[in-house]
């Protein structure tokens, strides 16, 4: 891959988290290209862009502490960056306000604004630090943070500065916080026609006291205090539990009672709904036997059922899935607050809607190979175009035309 010489503007990023994830995602081996970025950076150390996208390579490659060293590095050169995914012809410039995390940690704006007529430049923000002095002009700010306990006071910090902020704003960080996701089910939990996990913290010796008295609601979900540590688990009794324990030396962990999301032929289906402007998209559905399986894990590639049962999903979602949830769906949205987030979520054979999650970070992308989910494209474009359209009128734009895609 040729990258720009135009791109070493300083402030510019030569790939961008999008490309390099899309080309990843295809196979490709981004060994050259990191020793292109390597040589940028070498004939001038000041190139923070080339930096942070070594950072993505890294990541992608599974080397996460290499590449947050890396993104620390540039941030100390240099917390503004202009995305080259997007905007090459712009009516309409987004500011957004980033996190240094992971490349996960943030909302995927590139993959939702690739190829649009929107110019789209992040800032960093940094914990009890002030924004970065030379913000450039901007039609709309966009707070695209994740909802951590980490992050928790760079979004109080966040909210009172973008009080008075001279552009709109879209995901004010206060509503963003309610999101925790330690915190989510208590702030769900009375939706009408929602459910949604209600986690607690348990000591250690609490829950092994309760193995043995057999006084939890089996089967239940435990998770980890960090996140990072390891996956949740479903466990189904007391001697599940008990293996748990002895395997795991945490101090504390958070349980629920498990919900059960069976369809009648016995497998889970996990979906995916993003919410843009109050409307209901669909995202993605995984069909498989695995009760905490995403759609990569699914393994969707591979069963022809699946993609038959995602596809009409898609066909029907909003004469079917949307409009049986309709009620529930705007009392989600008026809960959150969020004019742009999505929810991983099921339902039960009873028909209720169970929600796991609710993010304005979850990854939203059109990478699956077409030949294989031929009907994702325009379900992809559809989401995209409503996101951009949404950006237009939040900013009190008239919008011209319809979306490019490259």
């Amino acid at each position: 891959m040729r990258i720009d010489d135009a791109s070493v503007q300083r402030n510019a990023l030569p790939i961008g988290m999008a490309k390099l994830t899309r080309l990843a995602f295809a196979g490709v081996d981004l060994g050259r290209i990191a020793g292109q970025l390597r040589g940028m950076f070498e004939r001038d150390p000041a190139h923070a862009g080339a930096l942070m996208d070594l950072s993505v390579i890294d990541q992608l490659n599974g080397d996460l502490s290499i590449g947050l060293e890396r993104q620390a590095l540039a941030l100390r050169q240099q917390r503004v960056f202009h995305s080259t995914c997007c905007g090459a012809k712009p009516r309409l410039r987004v500011l957004a306000f980033v996190a240094a995390a992971d490349i996960g940690a943030n909302t995927p704006l590139e993959f939702l604004l690739e190829g649009s007529d929107i110019a789209l430049t992040m800032a960093y923000a940094m914990p009890g630090r002030p924004l970065p002095r030379e913000l450039p002009d901007h039609d709309l700010a966009f707070v695209a943070i994740a909802a951590t306990p980490t992050n928790r006071r760079l979004l109080a910090d966040l909210e009172e500065r973008l009080a008075y902020w001279p552009a709109p704003v879209v995901n004010l960080p206060a509503r963003v916080s309610m999101l925790e996701p330690d915190d989510l089910g208590d702030h769900l939990c009375d939706v009408e026609g929602l459910r949604t996990p209600v986690f607690e913290r348990r000591r250690r010796d609490e829950l092994a006291a309760a193995a043995q008295t057999r006084a939890l609601p089996f089967p239940l979900i435990v998770k980890p205090q960090e996140p990072a540590n390891w996956d949740s688990e479903k466990i189904d009794g007391p001697v599940a539990l008990a293996s748990l324990l002895a395997r795991r030396c945490d101090a504390a962990f958070h349980i629920a009672p498990f919900i059960d999301c069976r369809g009648a032929d016995g497998l889970y289906r996990k979906i995916r709904v993003i919410f843009v402007d109050r409307r209901a998209y669909a995202c993605h559905l995984a069909v498989s036997d695995g009760w905490n399986a995403s759609h990569i894990d699914a393994r969707m590639q591979s069963d022809p059922f699946g993609r038959s049962e995602e596809e009409r999903f898609f066909a029907t979602f909003d004469t079917d899935f949307a409009a049986r949830h309709a009620k529930t769906f705007d009392a989600l949205v008026e809960r959150v607050g969020l004019t742009y987030f999505g929810v991983d979520c099921a339902e039960t054979s009873s028909g209720e809607l169970v929600v796991f999650k609710a993010d304005h970070t979850l990854l939203v992308h059109d990478m699956d190979p077409v030949d294989v989910f031929p009907y994702k494209p325009s379900q992809m474009r559809k989401l995209f175009d409503a996101f951009s359209a949404y950006l237009y009128r939040a900013a009190g734009h008239a919008r011209l035309g319809g979306r490019r895609r490259t």
